[in-house]
Protein backbone atom coordinates (compact mmCIF):
# COMPACT_ATOMS: atom_id res chain seq x y z
CA UNK A 1 0.00 0.00 0.00
CA UNK A 2 3.01 2.51 0.63
CA UNK A 3 4.06 2.28 -2.58
CA UNK A 4 1.07 3.70 -4.47
CA UNK A 5 1.01 6.59 -1.82
CA UNK A 6 4.13 7.11 -2.89
CA UNK A 7 3.15 7.31 -6.44
CA UNK A 8 0.04 9.08 -5.58
CA UNK A 9 1.65 12.06 -4.23
CA UNK A 10 5.05 11.45 -6.54
CA UNK A 11 2.67 11.86 -9.41
CA UNK A 12 1.43 14.78 -8.45
CA UNK A 13 3.79 16.68 -7.76
CA UNK A 14 5.08 15.75 -11.08
CA UNK A 15 1.77 17.00 -12.86
CA UNK A 16 2.16 20.19 -11.18
CA UNK A 17 6.10 20.60 -12.11
CA UNK A 18 4.61 20.06 -15.42
CA UNK A 19 1.31 22.49 -15.42
CA UNK A 20 3.58 24.76 -14.28
CA UNK A 21 6.20 24.14 -16.98
CA UNK A 22 3.47 24.60 -19.83
CA UNK A 23 1.96 27.80 -18.92
CA UNK A 24 5.62 29.47 -18.47
CA UNK A 25 6.70 28.13 -22.18
CA UNK A 26 3.30 29.23 -23.10
CA UNK A 27 3.96 32.52 -21.43
CA UNK A 28 7.26 33.48 -22.57
CA UNK A 29 7.90 31.28 -25.68
CA UNK A 30 4.47 30.94 -26.87
CA UNK A 31 1.87 28.30 -27.96
CA UNK A 32 2.71 28.46 -31.62
CA UNK A 33 4.98 25.19 -31.10
CA UNK A 34 4.82 22.72 -27.98
CA UNK A 35 7.93 24.06 -26.06
CA UNK A 36 6.73 22.77 -22.65
CA UNK A 37 6.22 19.02 -23.67
CA UNK A 38 9.02 19.42 -25.71
CA UNK A 39 11.29 20.87 -22.83
CA UNK A 40 9.49 18.61 -20.42
CA UNK A 41 10.36 15.27 -22.01
CA UNK A 42 14.43 16.73 -22.41
CA UNK A 43 14.35 17.34 -18.80
CA UNK A 44 12.16 14.35 -17.82
CA UNK A 45 14.26 11.88 -19.65
CA UNK A 46 17.44 13.76 -18.15
CA UNK A 47 15.74 13.02 -14.26
CA UNK A 48 14.85 9.68 -14.96
CA UNK A 49 17.82 8.83 -16.61
CA UNK A 50 20.07 10.12 -13.62
CA UNK A 51 17.83 8.75 -10.59
CA UNK A 52 17.95 4.97 -12.51
CA UNK A 53 21.58 4.94 -13.23
CA UNK A 54 22.20 6.02 -9.81
CA UNK A 55 19.66 3.64 -8.10
CA UNK A 56 21.59 0.87 -10.53
CA UNK A 57 25.14 1.80 -9.04
CA UNK A 58 23.94 1.87 -5.32
CA UNK A 59 21.52 -0.35 -5.19
CA UNK A 60 21.92 -1.72 -1.76
CA UNK A 61 21.73 1.81 0.18
CA UNK A 62 18.59 3.36 -2.02
CA UNK A 63 15.13 2.94 -0.28
CA UNK A 64 13.26 1.11 -3.29
CA UNK A 65 10.42 3.14 -2.17
CA UNK A 66 12.09 6.11 -2.76
CA UNK A 67 13.29 4.86 -6.22
CA UNK A 68 8.88 3.73 -6.95
CA UNK A 69 8.56 7.88 -5.70
CA UNK A 70 10.81 9.21 -8.18
CA UNK A 71 10.37 7.35 -11.21
CA UNK A 72 6.71 6.29 -11.77
CA UNK A 73 5.92 8.92 -9.38
CA UNK A 74 7.24 12.03 -10.24
CA UNK A 75 8.58 11.17 -13.42
CA UNK A 76 5.50 9.64 -14.48
CA UNK A 77 3.37 12.21 -13.75
CA UNK A 78 6.09 14.90 -15.16
CA UNK A 79 6.59 13.43 -18.94
CA UNK A 80 4.30 11.55 -20.73
CA UNK A 81 4.70 10.90 -24.74
CA UNK A 82 1.19 10.41 -25.39
CA UNK A 83 0.97 14.32 -25.67
CA UNK A 84 3.58 14.47 -27.75
CA UNK A 85 2.20 12.50 -30.44
CA UNK A 86 -1.03 14.08 -30.15
CA UNK A 87 0.88 17.72 -30.46
CA UNK A 88 2.87 16.25 -33.12
CA UNK A 89 -0.40 15.16 -35.24
CA UNK A 90 -1.90 18.61 -34.56
CA UNK A 91 1.06 20.42 -35.89
CA UNK A 92 1.09 18.17 -38.87
CA UNK A 93 -2.96 18.67 -39.12
CA UNK A 94 -2.43 22.31 -38.88
CA UNK A 95 0.38 21.89 -41.98
CA UNK A 96 3.28 22.74 -39.89
CA UNK A 97 5.65 20.35 -41.70
CA UNK A 98 9.02 21.67 -40.76
CA UNK A 99 7.85 22.39 -37.09
CA UNK A 100 6.39 18.91 -36.81
CA UNK A 101 8.80 17.36 -38.51
CA UNK A 102 11.95 18.98 -36.05
CA UNK A 103 9.52 18.04 -33.16
CA UNK A 104 9.20 14.26 -34.22
CA UNK A 105 13.09 14.40 -34.68
CA UNK A 106 14.62 16.40 -31.85
CA UNK A 107 12.63 15.14 -29.14
CA UNK A 108 13.73 11.57 -28.87
CA UNK A 109 17.10 12.48 -30.30
CA UNK A 110 17.55 15.05 -27.41
CA UNK A 111 16.38 13.11 -24.81
CA UNK A 112 18.27 9.75 -26.00
CA UNK A 113 21.66 12.18 -25.20
CA UNK A 114 20.01 13.57 -22.33
CA UNK A 115 18.94 10.46 -20.64
CA UNK A 116 23.02 9.16 -21.62
CA UNK A 117 23.94 13.07 -20.00
CA UNK A 118 22.01 11.79 -16.63
CA UNK A 119 23.66 8.62 -16.35
CA UNK A 120 27.37 10.36 -17.09
CA UNK A 121 26.26 12.84 -14.21
CA UNK A 122 25.18 10.01 -11.80
CA UNK A 123 28.37 8.29 -12.64
CA UNK A 124 30.33 11.92 -11.56
CA UNK A 125 28.22 11.86 -8.59
CA UNK A 126 29.15 8.52 -7.35
CA UNK A 127 33.27 8.83 -7.67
Amino acid sequence: MYNYIMVFIGGGIGAVLRFIITVLSNKFLGAEYPYGTFIINITGSLFLGFVLALAADRVENINPNLIIFLTIGIAGGFTTFSTFSYESLVLIKKGEILSSMSYLFLSPILGLISAYFGTYLAKLYNN
